[in-house]
């Protein structure tokens, strides 16, 4: 084997090495304030990798971003336009996350008709390090919204 087809060999081994490790994990969060639903999808970016931030200046340079899809919102349930999107970081002319506790914030209005019900979604970033950038990648999760229980009513 030539000196070129180890090294690209070495490449395809460590890239690959480097997709099996989980690049970012969520957590989910929600509370129901009235007829407002608030879902908090909190997430981690592995060490030494970085993700770029839905902004105007990643898509001017050409970055892929992340974005978020809610693919199943239960009946009774209107998604509100406008995720709130962490802060990024601004790093080598792009604004990145990296790190951990990143949270975004979806709000729905109205309550779900039934119960136990099912909110899925899907989270599509692209991680990078400091030498390369990894193919497009996706982190799916689910959310089930149970019965809210009946609050008491204090006597004074």
């Amino acid at each position: 084997m030539t000196k070129k087809g180890l090294i690209t060999l070495m490449m395809c081994w460590f890239t690959t090495l480097l997709m099996a490790q989980e690049v970012i994990t969520i957590q989910t969060h929600t509370q129901q304030k009235k007829d407002t639903l608030e879902l908090k999808l909190i997430f981690d970016v592995a060490q030494g990798m970085h993700v770029y931030a839905p902004s105007s200046l990643n898509q001017s340079q050409g970055y892929i971003i992340m974005k978020l899809d809610i693919d199943n919102i239960p009946e009774g349930l209107k998604l509100l336009p406008g995720h709130q999107w962490p802060e990024p970081a601004l790093s080598g002319g792009g604004e990145v996350y990296t790190g951990e506790g990143h949270t975004i914030i979806c709000r729905f209005t109205g309550n779900a008709k039934r119960t136990p019900a099912v909110i899925k979604g899907v989270l599509h970033f692209q991680a990078c390090n400091e030498e390369m950038c990894f193919p497009p990648d996706e982190k799916a999760f689910t959310v089930t919204l149970q019965k809210q229980p009946l609050k008491k009513k204090h006597k004074p």
